[in-house]
């Protein structure tokens, strides 16, 4: 993280009065921000050594970049994760939950020592997350790396809607921006949408800060794209989007392009320092970042590198290559991801479906925040939706006929997405709990009739 903070002092010096970041109607300088963190550093240092981090906008920014020059352990808590999950987290990590700047005597001086790490907790597929441990190795690596490839330079403006607590966020909004002196806008109203399901405070922000970079969750495009068919305008500015988290429909990838949204495909996870794999900008297909490698080994994706994680808390370290848990292939040095191996389904055909791309292509509605296909004892597929509104069902079969017959679901069933449990605090659907939705008595059961789908 050295690079970061020399970065920092370097743009404290040279461009004092220029705005570092943007928070709704509070903005900070670059000098303000060295100064900030400076502060903030010496009350982290006189305080606990691993801290948990439950803040947003500016405050995140400032806390982040002091606990991290302090040498602390930095442990970001997710805004969206559970009571019980929090506590865990705490728990598990050691950490002092921080909701507020420390306030301390002087400052410390922006030359970092090295020696801090952070902990990323993954909520996963259980209630219980795991901690994975980066260090000053991993998140240099990554930080030039997405750097190098999204082109970044002075004059970016990089638009901030991802959650804060989630290291990918970290490190394209907050690392990348001061190594290289782009301003970034944070929007409150890009986790917003999540949560609401409206596109059209998200599109209003783009428009009015006129952004050249930003990174989404597939959620986020699909809302956005709902937001332009209805009027708004994608900003010109714009000059690469970055969208990943979960598959996406190759449908609303090019309805997004032709709507003037820029975006490309990224795959990575938290075990590797968040991203390994991004469309070059102007190119087709994702390729491995700067100082990442790749492979298939028993069609599952091996990632090995410098930003491979230090290991989960509470384990032995992790050395060596990591293996994703992803089934991809790889052709002419493009990743292609099929799914995930612990999700895989297979049929009494012998025909094996990775269901994310399945529920890709009802995810690209903006009424269905979250799907789950499922086969049934019978060999039969049914795709579950928690809709929150009625979708677009000739749009969403058009979709789901692209996909060949051996993927394609024989039934939609509708479930209420305030069932709990059904949508995992990290937004996908629990599959178990759709399958018992599906299978029950009185399911609102929808056939798929063959001629709903193209020829």
């Amino acid at each position: 993280m050295m690079p970061v903070f020399d970065a920092l002092s370097r743009h404290a010096r040279q461009q004092p009065d220029a705005t570092a970041f943007r928070d709704g109607a509070r903005a900070i300088t670059w000098a303000g921000l060295a100064d900030a963190v400076s502060r903030a550093a010496a009350g982290f240092a006189a305080g606990p050594r691993t801290v948990g981090l439950h803040m947003t906008g500016l405050d995140y920014i400032i806390a982040d970049l002091a606990a991290t020059l302090a040498g602390c352990r930095v442990v970001p808590v997710p805004g969206f994760f559970s009571a019980g999950q929090i506590a865990h987290l705490l728990d598990d990590s050691g950490a002092a939950l921080t909701d507020r700047l420390p306030q301390g005597d002087g400052a410390l001086s922006l030359a970092y020592a090295g020696g801090a790490d952070r902990v990323i907790y993954t909520s996963g597929t259980t209630g219980r997350p795991k901690g994975v441990v980066l260090g000053d190795r991993q998140l240099t690596a990554q930080t030039r790396a997405l750097a190098a490839a999204i082109g970044a330079t002075p004059g970016d403006r990089y638009l901030s809607v991802l959650p804060q607590a989630q290291l990918l966020e970290q490190v394209c909004g907050i690392f990348v921006p001061v190594l290289t002196g782009a301003e970034t806008v944070i929007a409150a109203e890009g986790p917003a949408c999540l949560f609401t399901g409206d596109g059209a405070a998200l599109a209003r922000v783009a428009a009015a800060c006129c952004p050249t970079v930003t990174v989404l969750a597939t959620r986020q495009l699909t809302l956005w794209v709902a937001a332009l068919r209805q009027g708004a305008r994608a900003p010109d500015s714009l000059r690469y989007i970055a969208v990943g988290g979960a598959p996406v429909s190759p449908a609303l990838l090019a309805e997004a392009r032709d709507l003037g949204l820029p975006v490309a495909e990224g795959y990575g996870l938290s075990e590797a320092s968040s991203v390994v794999a991004m469309t070059p900008a102007g190119g087709t297909g994702m390729v491995a970042l700067d100082g990442a490698s790749l492979r298939i080994e028993d069609e599952e994706i091996v990632v090995d590198g410098p930003s491979v994680m230090s290991g989960y808390l509470g384990h032995a370290p992790h050395r060596g290559p990591w293996r994703t848990g992803d089934l991809g292939r790889l052709t002419n040095g493009r990743l292609t991801v099929l799914g995930r191996r612990d999700g895989l389904i297979l049929r009494a055909s012998g025909r094996n479906i990775a269901p994310e791309w399945v529920e890709a292509a009802a995810l690209a509605d903006p009424a269905i925040p979250a799907a789950a296909l499922i086969l049934t004892p019978d060999d039969r597929l049914m795709l579950v939706l928690a809709a929150t509104a009625s979708p677009d069902m000739a749009a969403l079969a058009a979709r789901l006929g692209q996909l060949p017959d051996y993927a394609r679901p024989d039934t939609l069933v509708f479930a209420d997405p305030r069932e709990v449990g059904l949508i995992r605090p990290s937004g996908t659907a629990d599959r178990q709990l759709a399958a018992r939705i599906a299978q029950a008595p009185g399911a609102h059961l929808i056939p798929l009739l063959a001629q709903q789908a193209p020829a």
